[in-house]
């Protein structure tokens, strides 16, 4: 038996020939720790069956008897022995391999023991993606593991891989993960920097209490501090350890630092770190992200300053949870803060990048091998400036697929690209390399360090020996490429580092301490050589390729709120950072980072507003999430906004949510506000029984523009009821001297004439709007017509829109007038029920503080049910306050056909039902309805409205207006008015006999009216009222009466019946209106000269009925 050598053959061939010699064996020696399954030796495999086998012969009745007495029976199967409880496994027996093998058996059906390893998910076991992401959470379940955020990621996974990756999460599930990640407007990616700040310590010196002191002082001997140290820390009570690094570390600190670590862990419950400047910080974070319960304290002092000792045992004894502080010679204390580093403000926009400072005269050298985020970045520079590439990697292109494709990838771009095959941290092989790239391509110019190794071990687990492997790739290689160069000839040095180095991470102490020093190897060589463009970027960790892809890692990372980079949003990043400077060299990519206590942001003090109830998420200068219950009670204005029933949550109180919002995150954003792109998709309903929460989210864009949404509980926070884009508003007001609202009114010059008789709170809230109490806001309309409106809105300025304990600032001013504008254009559409769907822009200048305001709505599109209006809101005084452009309405609801109307909303349904006709008709309608004066007062006053014209009439008393052809018909105390036309009429629909009928309307137009009624269903009384008022418009129109009408059906089922003579077209509509019993029939003559639209009719007969 070879006991050195690498096979256990010869052991088991000696254990057993002891065996078949009667010895007994510990053979549970030999199993233990190695993966086991147990055999059932009186298990009797079963086959799958042919059912071709099992088919009879036809000859053979007694087969066939025997097969059909069998499927009377039913088949008893046995059950099948793995389709137990998928409870019954103990979570602490089961291992992440099993438990996917054997999730993986009961899915496919396959024994277990043929579900290898190294089979693909997708591709060799052909599951699909969803079949993955539900074995997956399933796998985490049973493990008792938080489910994964990501699930699908792991779709092309093989079956080891996720097995790794569930002993991954398995691993650091000790450590505490944030709530559920809160999904904000997008995923973003930002470049930040740690600036020191001024951060006054309160504390005094605390009294010396020498009993129960315990401190363990680890210095180097010579350590200046050490012998004070440990006399002042004696004289303290408490315990602790305290690392002192020397003024200049090395590799000898590592010592000092796991031995300090590891006794705090293990015997007292704090860490002090004392270093002069950074050395070793990063190792304290990791530490102290491992181990929350240990108070961690990182000071970095001037170690000849008088004061030092002070400062060090203030720091010590009165710090909580992690502190990391610096002192410098004036005595001036700092504490680390993290700030964007892209100083947007509602004025900044956006330009093209600027040229990369690399030309296809340069060589660019790029270490950590072909492969990998350093390899795409190299790649797609080199596409853009023709750089030349010099690649150094440990890995042989023959023996690795990956690396081969990506050279024939690059080489297939036209790039020109050497590969050396090196070991970065062998300085003889690497300066060897560089001579060979200097001899192939030329002097490098450029270099991008991306070389690195990182292999997570939580800090009681660590080895000297783990740290100096991961600082070799980072630091020695470094050094090594440096030196085998020329640096005066450099223009670029890009090295990859980590944000780690900045948090700290659960598992990476090594790795952090190796991009720490890193980032100082960076800020040296930037100091000794200014002309070379020195930058290190801190990376979060980037999705699918780089030191975090093993699957675990990333999505343990992502449950503590950590957001991967796109690889294509890392390279476009990294393209913009190589022509930027900083004042520091060391710069942050990341998106979230979670909410680690080791790096403080700068704190977002939120203005104290009724829609900034509740902080999620909070980065400042990036994005803010916060949330807001709704209630009855907190927001009383939501019992007058309610629909069928219903408390709608109103869309300009979201506006104004938002803007709320979008003011905490950026307090400079001023009063004129330019909303864009808005949409309100779904509507938020509150119950009347518990409090609904919102969560309203914005994100600032490198354009300075913010994106807000508004999401709901009701859905669980994954639908976007409202969103908008909001920005400072940056064109000019255009200012109107002296602007009377009757210069919105086409035609009108005299303030003392409206344009119709609508009693608002009556008629326009009491029958068309469901607005109740603080959002009756129309005063009256000074003109409407069925694409134009001019309404005067009334300002409440005492109501009290919130709960009394809440705050009541708006930033917007007065929603109820704000939604009258939107509802105002309800009156313009009266056959339906409209909503606003969305705003293409809304700017706000002013907010308005007088009595009352005007808004000028123009429709500018129509289809469907879809409306579009422009409007424009001014004050009594000319100033334009607010530019909408492109509201959009959506009907939601069609007014019943039997349900009557009030007169005074009549002439916009008829108007807009015209035009679907006769698109380009150019006409007026007007109502007077009055029992209290005579008729011809009525059409008097009426036509004095359409016109400043005199009213004369003939001896027949048709009026007449210069220039212009009117018509007016009554009935009752009604008078309809047409102005543009020259025939209409109205009348009720009286009851006759088909012999009076035939009397009134002769044998032909008879005729016509049963074919009315046979195409509309409706009776012979209102079709030959509908053939009577036709008749009345042709003598109107002072056209023969008995000219040939000819029937246009409608496509729609609407009340309208249209008629042509020629060229003409008389449209007739049944209404039913208030105060009348009977239903009227009113028909309007639409002028010859005009377009018909025969998309709209259909001629259906083409002969005259009468000749």
């Amino acid at each position: 038996m070879d006991s050195g050598g690498d096979s256990l053959k010869g052991l088991f061939q000696a254990v057993g020939a002891a065996f078949v010699l009667g010895v007994d064996i510990n053979h549970e020696t030999l199993f233990k720790g190695r993966f086991t399954r147990d055999l059932n030796l009186d298990y009797q495999p079963k086959f799958f069956v042919n059912p071709c086998e099992l088919a009879p012969s036809l000859n053979q009745s007694h087969t066939i008897a025997s097969l059909d007495q069998q499927k009377d029976q039913g088949e008893q199967r046995e059950p099948r022995k793995d389709n137990i409880d998928k409870n019954t496994t103990s979570n602490d027996e089961e291992s992440p391999l099993n438990c996917v093998r054997q999730l993986l058996s009961e899915k496919t059906e396959l024994p277990i023991a043929t579900i290898q390893e190294d089979y693909r998910l997708l591709g060799d076991l052909h599951l699909n993606s969803i079949s993955v992401g539900q074995l997956v959470a399933e796998a985490a379940r049973r493990l008792g593991l938080a489910a994964p955020v990501s699930p699908t990621d792991y779709a092309n996974a093989t079956v080891g891989d996720l097995a790794e990756a569930l002993t991954d999460l398995e691993e650091i599930k000790e450590i505490k993960a944030i709530e559920r990640v809160t999904m904000g407007v997008d995923h973003w990616i930002r470049t930040f920097t740690v600036d020191l700040v001024e951060s006054p310590l309160n504390n005094a010196l605390p009294t010396p209490k020498p009993h129960g002191a315990n401190w363990r002082i680890i210095a180097p001997l010579d350590h200046q501090l050490k012998t004070t140290l440990e006399t002042v820390f004696s004289q303290y009570e408490g315990e602790g350890v305290v690392v002192c690094l020397p003024p200049h570390p090395n590799e000898t600190i590592i010592d000092s630092l796991l031995e300090g670590a590891k006794k705090a862990i293990n015997e007292s419950k704090c860490f002090i770190l004392v270093q002069n400047g950074d050395s070793a910080a990063s190792f304290a974070r990791t530490l102290y992200l491992e181990n929350p319960e240990i108070k961690t304290c990182v000071i970095n002092v001037p170690l000849n300053h008088p004061e030092a000792v002070d400062w060090i045992i203030t720091e010590s004894l009165c710090g909580e949870g992690y502190n990391e502080v610096y002192y410098d010679n004036q005595g001036i204390r700092r504490s680390r803060l993290l700030k964007s580093a892209l100083n947007i403000s509602p004025s900044t926009t956006y330009s093209p990048q600027t040229p990369l400072p690399l030309t296809s005269n340069d060589v660019l050298c790029v270490t950590g091998g072909g492969k990998g985020i350093a390899a795409e970045c190299a790649l797609s520079i080199a596409k853009e400036t023709g750089v030349r590439l010099a690649l150094l990697g440990r890995s042989q292109p023959e023996q690795d697929q990956e690396l081969t494709h990506n050279l024939v990838r690059m080489q297939s771009l036209g790039i020109k690209v050497s590969y050396v095959s090196v070991d970065v941290t062998d300085a003889q092989k690497v300066k060897q390399a560089m001579e060979q790239i200097s001899t192939n391509l030329g002097a490098v110019s450029a270099i991008i360090h991306g070389a690195g190794i990182n292999k997570p071990k939580l800090i009681k687990n660590l080895e000297k020996e783990d740290i100096l492997k991961t600082l070799d790739p980072k630091v020695t290689g470094l050094s090594n490429i440096l030196s085998a160069i020329n640096p005066n000839s450099l223009k670029q040095l890009i090295t990859f580092g980590s944000i780690i180095a900045e948090t700290g991470l659960p598992g990476e102490a090594d790795y952090g301490l190796a991009n720490e020093w890193l980032s100082h190897a960076v800020a040296e060589f930037q100091e000794k050589y200014p002309h070379c463009h020195c930058l290190n970027l801190a990376w979060s960790v980037w999705s699918g390729v780089g030191m975090g892809e093993k699957l675990g890692r990333i999505d343990s990372l992502m449950q503590q709120g950590i957001t991967p980079i796109p690889p294509e949003q890392g390279i476009k990043i990294l393209r913009g950072l190589m022509s930027k400077s900083f004042d520091d060299t060391t710069v942050i990519i990341s998106g979230r980072f979670g909410e680690p206590p080791t790096l403080k942001m700068e704190e977002l003090e939120l203005p104290f507003l009724r829609f900034l109830e509740k902080q999620k998420v909070s980065y400042p200068g990036v994005e803010l999430i916060v949330e807001t219950e709704l209630s009855l009670d907190n927001d009383p204005y939501l019992k007058d906004h309610v629909y069928e029933g219903e408390y709608i949550f109103p869309g300009v109180m979201g506006l104004e949510a938002m803007t709320q919002v979008v003011t905490g995150l950026m307090p400079n954003l001023g009063n004129n506000i330019t909303f864009e792109s808005v949409k309100f998709n779904y509507p938020i309903v509150v119950s009347a029984e518990e409090p609904l929460t919102i969560r309203i989210a914005a994100l600032i864009y490198p354009s300075g523009k913010i994106k807000t949404v508004i999401r709901s509980q009701q859905n669980e926070f994954t639908v976007d009821h409202f969103e908008a884009i909001i920005s400072q508003a940056q064109e000019e007001i255009e200012h109107f001297e002296g602007l009377n609202v009757f210069q919105e009114i086409p035609d009108t010059h005299d303030p003392e004439k409206k344009g119709n008789n609508i009693d608002t709170h009556q008629h326009l809230y009491g029958e068309l709007l469901f607005h109740q109490g603080c959002f009756q806001r129309i005063v009256n309309y000074e003109y409407l017509t069925d694409t134009k409106c001019v309404a005067k809105i009334e300002m409440k300025e005492s109501l009290q829109w919130f709960s009394r304990y809440l705050p009541d600032k708006l930033l917007l001013g007065d929603p109820g007038a704000r939604d009258a504008v939107i509802h105002g254009l309800q009156a313009c559409v009266p056959h339906a029920t409209i909503l606003p769907t969305g705003i293409e822009k809304l700017s706000i200048y002013g907010i308005n503080s007088s009595k009352n305001q005007f808004v000028s709505a123009t429709e500018i599109k129509h289809f469907d049910d879809t409306f579009i209006y422009d409007l424009k809101v001014f004050d009594a005084e000319g100033n334009i306050l607010e530019i909408w452009q492109g509201l959009e309405l959506q009907i939601i609801k069609h007014k019943n056909a039997d349900d009557p109307w009030i007169s005074n909303l009549l002439p916009p349904y008829l108007e807009r039902n015209l035009k679907k006709v006769v698109p380009n008709a150019n006409l007026t309608v007007i109502i007077d309805e009055d029992a209290t004066v005579e008729r011809r007062v009525r059409s008097d006053r009426t036509l004095q409205k359409l016109s400043h014209h005199i009213v004369t009439r003939r001896t027949d008393g048709k009026p007449e207006i210069t220039s212009e052809k009117v018509c007016v018909s009554h009935t009752g105390a009604l008078t309809l008015v047409v102005r543009g036309e020259s025939g209409c009429d109205i009348e009720p629909v009286t009851e006759r006999s088909r012999t009076v009928w035939h009397d009134l309307l002769g044998t032909h137009y008879l005729a016509l009216a049963d074919m009315i009624t046979a195409d509309k269903g409706e009776s012979l009384n209102v079709s030959a009222t509908r053939i009577w008022t036709a008749k009345e418009c042709l003598k109107k129109a002072e056209m023969m009466v008995d000219a040939p009408l000819i029937l246009m059906s409608r496509k729609d089922n609407s009340q309208m019946v249209c008629l042509r003579v020629g060229k003409t077209v008389i449209c007739t509509f049944l209404v039913r209106v208030k105060g009348f019993e009977m239903p009227l029939v009113f028909a309007i003559l639409v002028d010859e000269e005009k377009e018909i639209d025969r998309g709209s009719c259909l001629i259906v007969e083409e002969n005259p009925i009468f000749t």
